[in-house]
This record gives structure tokens, C-alpha cells and sequence, in this order.
């Protein structure tokens, strides 16, 4: 009789780790998932920060830049916020 108990906990310890480690896995994805969520959060707000810093430099670099290069750049800096817009 006690062999027979013995050999019932064996067994559920060993279902019991089972369940611990399958449980540490799950959690390990649901915190891996969170993650990346803040991270694409976390991006989409320094897109927008830099969309923002484009859209006030624009006007003013244009105006203070005359010439051929201040043309280029006002081409380059249209260029960066559609690259921002489809990151």
C-alpha cells in the first residue's frame, strides 16, 4: 500500500512540474507579446516626435536656405516625412 502511494506522488510531483513549467512558458509569451507592443508604441511615438520636428523645420529652413540648395533640401525633408509616414 505504501509503495502504491509513493509511486501516486511521484506522479503528480511530476505533473505538478509539468504544469509549473508550461505555466513559466506562457507567462514568458505574454510578457514577450507585452514587450513588443510597448516597443511598436514606444516607435510610433519617436515617429511622430520626428514627423512633428520636420513639419516645424520645413517651413523655416526654406525660407532661411535660398537657392538651389535650400530647394534640395526642402526636397530631402518632403522626402524623410513620406519615408516616417510608411515606416
Amino acid at each position: 500500500m505504501e509503495q502504491i502511494a509513493k509511486k501516486l506522488q511521484k506522479e503528480l510531483k511530476k505533473d505538478l512540474e509539468k504544469v509549473v513549467v508550461k505555466a513559466i512558458g506562457e507567462i514568458n509569451m505574454v510578457r514577450s507579446y507585452l514587450k513588443k507592443q510597448e516597443d511598436k508604441r514606444k516607435m510610433n511615438d519617436e515617429i511622430k516626435e520626428a514627423k512633428n520636428a520636420l513639419n516645424l523645420a520645413s517651413p523655416t529652413l526654406e525660407k532661411a536656405v535660398k537657392g538651389q540648395f535650400g530647394k534640395k533640401l526642402t526636397t530631402v525633408l518632403e522626402k524623410q516625412k513620406e519615408n516616417l509616414d510608411h515606416f
